[in-house]
């Protein structure tokens, strides 16, 4: 069920397209996150500075948040795989001496 909502990120009003509730809530809850990053470059070392500079810098902590927790995840399911693996093989094992 797709819905026409409007989003207000830094100021500025977007009108965008929900696909779902779910992705609604999505957009609604990134819209805070960008607004919210903003406000704090903005009111921090960048004081002063014009719109679209708190905007990259905004947008380029955001961005270094993403990358880093995409790194963990990867580390993660590569730890999960190697788990499984040892695990399996410990199952191997136990069915081999129970022969």
């Amino acid at each position: 069920m797709k819905r026409n909502i409007t989003i207000k990120v830094a100021g500025q009003e977007y009108e965008l397209t929900a696909e779902s509730p779910e992705h609604e809530s999505i957009l609604r809850d990134a819209a805070k996150i960008v607004n919210r990053q903003v406000d704090k470059v903005s009111s921090g070392v960048l004081t002063g500075k014009d719109s679209l500079e708190i905007i990259v810098m905004a947008a380029f902590t955001i961005s270094t948040g993403y990358v880093m927790q995409n790194r963990l995840l990867k580390k993660t399911e590569e730890e999960e795989t190697r788990l499984h693996k040892e695990i399996e093989g410990y199952l191997d094992n136990i069915d081999k001496i129970s022969r």
